[in-house]
């Protein structure tokens, strides 16, 4: 996950997911995931998020993917 200063009160969030992550249904899957996950994730106000997929997004439990969002938030908020 990457985090960068956005617009003030606006927060944005970019999805990468490439073909390499599977099929359309793979692709949207992953995507569907990621976005419940971010939506239950402490995002800062007036920060943009780019969050790059890859195909274990598909394949680990949901309370796996939710440590990573988190962990990663964490990172982002340190730098």
């Amino acid at each position: 996950m990457i985090g960068a200063a956005g617009s003030p009160g606006h927060t944005r969030l970019g999805l990468i997911v490439s073909k390499s992550v599977g099929n359309a249904v793979d692709r949207n899957r992953a995507k569907r995931r990621l976005r419940h996950t971010v939506r239950q994730a402490a995002l800062q106000p007036g920060m943009d998020y780019v969050i790059i997929a890859r195909k274990s997004v598909t394949q680990v439990s949901f309370d796996t993917l939710r440590g990573w969002v988190e962990r990663a938030l964490v990172e982002t908020t340190d730098v």
